[in-house]
């Protein structure tokens, strides 16, 4: 990246989302929509995450689907979130959250009905979206949700070990066999399989109890 991108790029990380986001209506810069990426590509993964496993154990390829499928919507509609983040700038993360959980929903009723062959459709809970929560703290309330269901799921003498495999499948998208080479992990890459199955059927039935609860 030369001196001019590198001084477009730091300008724009000092922007408010809102300031990015109408931004991003009117440009396809590269510099700027890096910048938007790096906003949203975490809350946008954890909300699919946490949709998807409501429905069955989504492999990562078709999570990172999804992810692209959000930014397409995104990008279709950045004019309606350029005016929505002018009119509610505390709430533009959540908009975004909210795009997200529509496509991973709409992807389930879709697969839901082609599995039924017929016009059904399954019944998806909808995120709880506040706007008054920060960026910041949106970020670490989907992490820490996600991890307290993780909590439960592994115990034993490896719990903290199953729990960076799964993020590092999840979140660095390592592959099982680069898990496994690590020195830490004491696993065949057969192993680190097991471990991120395991943990997906675990957190999903988390998720669905968690959500049977609070209804």
């Amino acid at each position: 990246m030369d001196a001019p991108d590198s001084a477009r790029r730091t300008r724009y990380s000092s922007l408010s989302l809102k300031d990015l986001v109408c931004l991003c209506a009117d440009s396809c810069e590269n510099e700027l929509w890096e910048e938007f990426d790096s906003r949203v590509r975490t809350p946008i993964g954890l909300t699919i995450m946490r949709t998807a496993f409501l429905w069955d154990n989504p492999s990562r390829s078709l999570l990172d689907d999804l992810v692209q499928d959000t930014y397409v919507k995104l990008w279709k509609g950045r004019r309606r979130l350029c005016d929505f983040a002018i009119q509610h700038p505390e709430a533009v993360l959540g908009y975004v959250r909210t795009v997200a959980y529509h496509v991973a929903r709409d992807h389930i009723k879709y697969v839901g009905c082609r599995k039924r062959g017929d016009e059904k459709k399954r019944h998806v809970p909808p995120i709880d979206v506040d706007p008054g929560i920060s960026e910041d703290q949106e970020e670490v309330l989907l992490l820490k949700e996600i991890d307290e269901h993780l909590k439960h799921c592994l115990t034993g003498p490896d719990e903290q070990r199953d729990r960076m495999i799964f993020w590092l499948y999840y979140r660095q998208g390592m592959s099982t066999k680069e898990i496994a080479s690590l020195s830490r992990i004491g696993l065949t890459a057969k192993g680190v399989g097991s471990v991120i199955e395991r943990s997906k059927r675990c957190l999903r039935q988390q998720i669905l109890e968690s959500r049977a609860d609070s209804e």
